[in-house]
């Protein structure tokens, strides 16, 4: 998928939860659909194992599947994100306040096609972390870390 696309569906995304935030729709009678529900919370700190699965939400744009992870930043705090996985090339992006412009994303800069995204927070507030892939409705285990402060971007290319 070139990056065009790639940006049209990161827009496309940021755009829905711009219009929706998960907090309005908490508010409403009926349950929210599969793509506003964020599926777990991550600290800085904290590393969780999870699995992108077909039951996930379908990024339609580009027939990938995405879970979403809500972050609590502080404005002015820098943060790196890891999204590692050996069962599909990695992609992330993160989607909050005062990110309503070109959305911080990342394919390979942690190497071996895993994604590292470096980010100063510019406010404070609810972030969400959305993990997906460049493959077509690739499935398989993941690893998400956030650590404070940055991390070099990896040189080691991706192979697949």
């Amino acid at each position: 998928m070139g990056s065009r696309t790639r940006r049209f569906v990161v827009s496309a995304f940021a755009a829905l939860m711009l219009v929706v935030p998960p907090c309005a729709i908490a508010a409403q009678a009926k349950p929210p659909p599969a793509p506003w529900a964020p599926h777990g919370t991550i600290a800085v700190g904290a590393t969780i194992q999870d699995t992108l699965a077909a039951r996930d939400v379908l990024l339609a744009a580009d027939s990938t599947y995405a879970q979403e992870w809500r972050l609590a930043g502080t404005a002015g705090e820098t943060v790196t994100i890891d999204v590692a996985s050996a069962a599909f090339d990695a992609y992330e992006f993160l989607v909050g306040p005062g990110l309503e412009g070109e959305l911080p994303q990342d394919d390979d800069s942690g190497g071996r096609c895993n994604a590292r995204l470096t980010v100063r927070l510019p406010q404070g507030g609810d972030y969400y972390i959305v993990v997906t892939s460049r493959n077509k409705l690739a499935t398989g285990a993941f690893t998400l870390s956030v650590t404070a402060g940055p991390k070099p971007k990896s040189l080691a290319r991706c192979d697949r």
